[in-house]
């Protein structure tokens, strides 16, 4: 594809992006948007999740926020604190998470476990492992989904990471917040 048609590409799925956030896109799809692939990717992975996921939206915010917090990136956790509360996850699971800890719900322990088990191993889980997963109550379609989120918010982190993408005001957390720094 030609520089420029993947320039209009990446326009025309920016516009779309700023209309589903009341007119301007957040700052990690402009960032994504340097690469139309990469941007295209990301919106799909968001969308098809969004869509076609099995865990609710609150328990992908969780898995999202471990992304996050384990690639250090500042701007996506500050999004997941508030995806995760706007899903109804409680604020002793979202601290846990952001303090490296295993959240108090179980049934939040065993997402956040998975997820670092899947990262730490690169989806390298015995069988003996997955069936403990599935005993626990995540299926391997929601492990899989598990990955999709890592995958996408892999993708998000390192480009925020890299590009130092400022956070958007109404993602920032107020001073003191559950996962700001002291």
């Amino acid at each position: 594809m030609a520089t420029q048609d993947m320039q209009d590409a990446s326009v025309r799925l920016l516009e779309k992006v700023a209309g589903m956030f009341g007119g301007t896109a957040p700052n990690v799809y402009r960032m994504l948007a340097k690469n139309s692939a990469a941007l295209k990717s990301f919106v799909e992975m968001e969308h098809a999740l969004e869509t076609e996921g099995q865990l609710s939206a609150g328990e992908q915010a969780l898995v999202a926020l471990e992304v996050s917090v384990q690639a250090g990136c500042k701007y996506c956790e500050a999004v997941f604190v508030g995806e995760a509360r706007r899903h109804g996850m409680a604020d002793p699971s979202i601290r846990a998470i952001c303090e490296g800890e295993m959240p108090p719900e179980e049934r939040n322990r065993r997402l956040v476990h998975a997820t670092r088990r899947i990262a730490q191993t690169r989806g390298q889980l015995g069988r003996h492992e997955i069936a403990e997963f599935e005993e626990g109550g995540l299926n391997s379609a929601q492990l899989l989904e598990i990955i999709t989120i890592l995958s996408a918010y892999t993708l998000a982190t390192f480009t925020n990471n890299m590009l130092q993408t400022r956070i958007d005001p109404e993602f920032r957390l107020p001073p003191g917040d559950v996962c700001n720094e002291p």
